[in-house]
């Protein structure tokens, strides 16, 4: 490559808005734009600047530490002691705020410390200090620690854990360093500097450092991208992409791509692109903002065909082509009083969509919604019609009005009809027919003004042909057939339902609003999710109570892992599994309050913890 072509790369390069960076196969950087030097902390840009130095006696040190041996460069006991913190109950893992006076045994430092990481609040440490107001938190659910002293502040984010720390200078009172991102590359871990070692200078001017000709481990920790990198420089991989990782104890979206020259069997080298992860947030809503506009132009060129009032049905997310046809036939049906038919397999939504047809027909009446596969079957004819005291025995002496009555002037919802009893049929076939219900141990006749829509996840037809479903009640509820289409065949929906479920379940629990990443979209995007809706929710709720922070990622989806509970038994397990998840995400992880909601005893809670695998 000639001087020419080189100064075109570098200016390509730097010209991206994402860090790339180009090693050669023995493992040396030949390329390295200044965005992968800015996001990975090789340089920066600091707001206050600060010479080359260490810490001495007399100097007051301040320390926000979200994990005691994580992130510190060893934090232990030792060092603390160099700050006359000696407190035995201080344990590896615990998150300290503190400020002390570092190589002074008479004057008490000022600390606090938690074992537990379940915080709704910054765990913080806000006083006065030899003269200085100094604030130090840690905030989890941010993920960012914050030390002040007077006015000035310095903030520094991390993925796992980190150690921030700011130190003044004994004898002028001014800082004389502060932590910042990328610290492990210059060797400033919070432990190392106590025990020590000296810092770099620096400065608020952008100055670049040439990294051209350094090995990629002396300036990037060993770890599995580090791994990954080398396995494809060897040609044991083709190419890595949309994976995160974490380079020197941050997180980062990367990629790499082998370089082969022409008729070359191996790579001569790998592109390693990179994007900074806790900048997740911006490049979701950019993307969000881009899938909008697709959306938009989609939904413009559709509206035509399906011509209904938009603010209509808004509780039945999507815009493709079939939910579009679905929501046409549900405004029509709402527009008239025949009876309605839903079908669709399982989980579809089939409850909702007929909410929102009576909604849109008539939001003041009544709506009952009966589930007929919950029903015995020797109780159908006194759940859906009623009865008079002393019907049978058992019943109640003052009777009861069935679902019917209970529904009359507005709509009454058949869920899972194909479960009916043939002899219920004949009699719910009387009712449509005549809107004359009677009810058990009552020869009088009761007159009911009611809508009925039906829903059923069976091929009715099919039941029909084989006797189990009368013909003549399939053509009384046929009237208006709607199919509601599974999942994966309107995947264009999916992008939708799973910024409405997000919110409703942030709502539902009283949390900060989250957001997916990229990985984990397109892992749902590409499951088919064979318990369509339904199953789309619980994978929702579940993600939201593992996840402890703003993003979520594919790691806390739990999807295609194991086949659909068939089974009453796998049923109610994964039914007490969701329970249990949901309780303690309401309470925050306290277990006591947990135990006290579901009325449970301790030993069988913590059982059914240990037996579902819960971990909070």
């Amino acid at each position: 490559m000639d001087l020419c072509e080189e100064q075109i790369v570098e200016r390509l390069m730097d010209s991206m808005h994402q860090g790339v960076v180009y090693v050669d196969r023995d493992g040396i950087i030949r390329r390295c734009n200044h965005v992968a030097k800015e996001i990975t902390g090789i340089i920066f840009n600091a707001h206050v600047s600060h010479a080359a130095g260490h810490v001495e006696e007399g100097d007051i040190v301040i320390i926000a530490d979200n994990r005691i041996g994580g992130d510190d460069g060893g934090l232990s006991e030792r060092e603390l002691a160099l700050l006359n913190i000696r407190d035995k109950e201080i344990r590896q893992g615990d998150i300290l705020v503190a400020a002390g006076i570092y190589g002074n045994g008479d004057i008490s430092a000022q600390y606090k410390f938690l074992h537990n990481h379940l915080l709704d609040t910054p765990l913080k440490l806000d006083t006065n200090y030899m003269g200085f107001h100094v604030v130090a938190s840690v905030d989890l659910e941010k993920k960012e620690t914050r030390i002040q002293v007077n006015d000035a502040v310095f903030r520094l984010g991390y993925f796992n854990s980190v150690g921030n720390m700011v130190v003044i200078d004994g004898s002028t009172g001014d800082v004389k360093f502060f932590q910042a991102k990328g610290y492990s590359v210059r060797d400033e871990d919070l432990g190392r500097l106590l025990r020590g070692e000296s810092w770099i200078a620096k400065s608020t001017e952008d100055l670049d450092i040439d990294v051209n000709g350094r090995r990629f481990l002396d300036l990037f920790d060993e770890s599995a991208l580090s791994e990954r990198l080398f396995s494809v420089l060897k040609g044991q991989e083709e190419q890595v992409s949309n994976h995160l990782y974490e380079i020197n104890k941050r997180p980062f979206i990367c990629n790499i791509v082998p370089w082969k020259e022409e008729k070359a069997d191996e790579p001569s080298g790998a592109f390693l692109l990179l994007q900074d992860a806790q900048n997740l947030e911006q490049l979701l809503d950019d993307r969000n903002e881009i899938i909008r506009q697709m959306e938009a132009s989609e939904e413009d060129s559709q509206t035509e065909e399906f011509d209904y009032p938009e603010e209509m049905f808004s509780g039945f997310a999507g815009k493709s082509r079939k939910t579009r046809e679905v929501k046409y036939m549900a405004w029509k049906a709402s527009k008239n009083r025949f009876n309605v038919i839903i079908t669709g397999e399982s989980g579809t939504g089939k409850s909702k969509l007929a909410r929102e047809i009576h909604m849109a027909s008539n939001p003041n009446a009544p709506f009952v919604e009966v589930n007929c596969n919950a029903i015995a079957p020797s109780l159908f004819e006194s759940e859906l019609f009623g009865y008079v005291g002393g019907a049978f025995t058992g019943a109640r002496s003052e009777g009861k009005i069935g679902f019917f009555e209970s529904a009359n002037g507005g709509t009454i919802f058949l869920d899972e009809i194909g479960e009916i009893p043939l002899d219920i049929q004949v009699k719910l076939l009387h009712v449509l027919q005549n809107k004359i219900i009677y009810r058990v141990g009552s020869s009088r006749p009761i007159k009911v003004d009611v809508r009925v829509i039906a829903a059923t996840n069976k091929n009715l037809e099919e039941e029909v042909a084989m006797g189990r479903f009368r013909q003549d009640l399939f053509y009384r509820i046929n009237v208006f057939p709607i199919e509601i289409p599974p999942i994966r065949e309107r995947k264009g929906d999916l992008y939708l339902l799973i910024n409405q479920i997000l919110k409703q379940v942030c709502e539902t629990y009283g949390l900060e609003q989250k957001q997916f990443s990229g990985d984990a979209l397109r892992k749902m995007i590409s499951y088919n999710w064979p318990g369509n809706v339904r199953e789309l929710e619980n994978a929702i709720e579940r993600a939201v109570t593992l996840c402890e922070s703003n993003i979520i990622y594919a790691e806390h989806l739990k999807i295609g892992e194991g086949s659909i509970p068939t089974t009453m038994k796998e049923m109610l397990e994964k039914e007490e599994e969701r329970i249990l998840e949901v309780t303690m995400l309401k309470y925050n992880g306290d277990k006591q309050l947990a135990m006290k909601e579901l009325d449970m005893s301790r030993t069988v809670f913590y059982d059914k913890l240990k037996k579902y695998h819960i971990r909070f």
